[in-house]
């Protein structure tokens, strides 16, 4: 899931590129698109310093042309669901959430950094060198959900450095598209160039350029020479057309880093400055590919592209959505993306269950800078079903009946009543109720049943206010099991209800 928008040092704020073709008012429009906020600093990442040596550096006196005063304030992305909070000259962030695991384990990306964008290492094992305990530096962690705060007792923190990390296969996926232009798309290769040059021997690359049609610059290689030499910055054309096949480009990035063997990272980088028009694909299927695949996505919106989509597709992979407002920030950006991939605090716990949006704050203890501790938070949503669920996602609710009959047992009426109020929350999805039972009985008698027992979700979601024409219902008996029914258990497992996704009325 999450993960916060890199800034660039005081010193390095970004001069905004007004040159854009159209006709005036087209460029009226999109300059105006081209901002920045009036608080824009980005810091992006750019080495790494000890714990130790930013101490020193602290207490020694704030360096020429930096003014800790004007990062006093939080920060925050809304694409990916997370904040940072500065104490001083350092600022800690949560880049990402994964609740792939949930209910056994979330697992939490955790940066902390300086003013000019360097990773501050040391603050976890196997690299921590402190006299007290390293949980001294970590002293709280917290899983919000439904009005109810969780402080986590056990938790672990391990720092992740590149020479430690797993592999990583990842696809640069690049919007060459008409309303780019020459120019911008040669400085765009340009610096994707100069990302491939910091990329980690072992690691995988491909490199996947788009228009109306999508086109493989580079197949997935770990050959560094290469991935080098066949990236040229001057394959400028717009592949098809100048028009933008944005969904199908990020299935040809998917499926490129989708081929990288087991025990790999996947990971795609997407940078579009516009809005697709010309995909045959769709963004559920982009959503879908790359869940089952366990590919993680970052978004890159520049000039006019659709943050909502970007925002949607980063955030359901458990990516993150990166805004940029000038092409000078397009080395920054891509060289970001990578280091994060390679330095970071990992953070794993069980978290309370809870179906709902979860808050995690995470706190680092600083007390030589004489600042409160660091705070930052991320969030991850275990709701029935989330904003970025497409069309054909299945929930599994364990609605309990009454032996051999189709009456809803009232202990479950609860499960029921959490369906509808997502039928509330969106009132376009319609959705398809799907009954199953066990192999005990004959096969027509659990056809029946089956199909009764969805009859009866579905009359208890009307009688809740919910329109009957919004749902569906199906029995499928004993035909398709989740386990083979060879127990007690396996057999509680098999019976139960699913609910699709139909219509989202998007």
């Amino acid at each position: 899931m999450i993960p916060i928008q890199r800034l660039l040092p005081l010193s390095g704020i970004l001069a905004i590129a007004l040159a854009l073709g159209g006709c005036p008012q087209q460029v009226v429009e999109m300059t105006r698109e081209l901002v920045p906020p009036r608080d824009y600093k980005p810091i992006y990442m750019t080495s790494t310093i000890s714990l130790e040596k930013a101490i020193e550096e602290y207490r020694a006196g704030v360096p020429a042309g930096v003014t800790w005063e004007r990062y006093s304030s939080g920060t925050g992305d809304s694409a990916s669901g997370v904040t940072g909070h500065r104490s001083g000259p350092l600022a800690m962030d949560i880049r990402s959430v994964d609740d792939s695991r949930y209910p056994g384990e979330v697992e939490l990306r955790a940066f902390i950094y300086d003013t000019t964008g360097r990773f501050v290492m040391g603050l976890a094992p196997p690299y921590y060198k402190g006299t007290e305990s390293w949980r001294s530096r970590w002293p709280a962690l917290i899983d919000s959900c439904s009005g109810t705060a969780v402080p986590i007792q056990n938790f672990e923190v391990t720092e992740v450095r590149q020479d430690r990390r797993e592999p990583y296969a990842l696809a640069f996926v690049l919007d060459q598209s008409g309303s780019m232009g020459n120019d911008k798309v040669r400085k765009l290769r340009t610096a994707v160039g100069r990302t491939l040059r910091i990329i980690k021997a072992g690691d995988k690359v491909a490199t996947v350029k788009f228009g109306t049609r999508t086109e493989v610059d580079v197949p997935l290689t770990d050959d560094t020479a290469q991935y080098r030499r066949e990236f040229m910055v001057e394959n400028l054309s717009p592949p098809g057309g100048g028009g933008t096949a944005l969904y199908d480009a990020a299935l040809v990035g998917i499926d490129e880093v989708a081929a990288a063997p087991a025990g790999y990272k996947r990971a795609v980088i997407l940078f579009t400055d516009g809005m697709d028009g010309n995909s045959r694909q769709k963004l559920d299927s982009v959503q879908r590919r790359a869940r089952e695949k366990r590919v993680t996505i970052y978004t890159v919106a520049y000039g006019s592209a659709d943050e909502s989509v970007l925002r949607t597709i980063a955030a359901y992979t458990g990516g993150r959505m990166y805004r940029i407002y000038s092409n000078k920030e397009f080395p920054y950006v891509f060289a970001d993306i990578y280091r994060g991939l390679n330095n970071y605090y990992r953070i794993t716990y069980r978290p309370p269950e809870c179906q709902g949006i979860h808050t995690v704050t995470a706190a680092v203890a600083l007390p030589e800078l004489g600042y409160n501790p660091l705070l930052a938070d991320g969030r991850y949503d275990r709701s029935l079903f989330t904003p970025y669920d497409p069309v054909g996602s299945i929930a599994l609710v364990s609605i309990e009946f009454d032996y051999g009959l189709a009456t809803i047992r009232p202990e479950s009426l609860p499960l029921v009543r959490q369906v509808a109020d997502v039928l509330n929350n969106y009132p376009g999805m319609e959705l398809e109720i799907r009954g199953h039972t066990d192999d005990k009985g004959g096969d027509a008698y659990n056809l029946k049943l089956s199909q009764d027992r969805a009859q009866s979700v579905a009359d208890a979601l009307a009688s809740m206010g919910i329109a009957m024409k919004r749902l569906a219902v199906k029995g499928f008996g004993e035909t398709t099991p989740l386990v083979p029914n060879d127990s007690d258990e396996n057999r509680r497992k098999n019976r139960r209800t699913e609910f699709v996704i139909t219509s989202r009325g998007d």
